[in-house]
């Protein structure tokens, strides 16, 4: 958990210092279609924690289903780890 937390913040602060109020793709995003830079911005930045906020609340529901149903919990997380594993291949 705490490992995917560390993704979570390395993830978090490339979001912020590359898509909170940069002026700098406002052609890149003219180009794409966007109605804005902002509009741009923001889309780029949920897209690049989108995968590590996703990652967080499946481990939260792991914690959560636990004390009710220890195995089903235990399988939720081997699919999860071993999503893990594919990820980084």
């Amino acid at each position: 958990m705490l490992q995917e937390y560390e993704l979570f913040v390395d993830s978090f602060q490339f979001a912020c210092k590359n898509f909170k109020g940069n002026a700098d793709n406002k052609a890149l995003a003219q180009t794409m279609g966007f109605e804005s830079n902002k509009e741009y911005n923001e889309i780029m930045f949920l897209r690049e924690i989108t995968h590590t906020v996703n990652a967080l609340n499946d481990m939260g529901d792991i914690v959560r289903l636990y004390s009710k149903n220890p195995e089903t919990a235990k399988n939720r997380l081997a699919n999860l780890l071993s999503e893990k594993d594919l990820d980084s291949v």
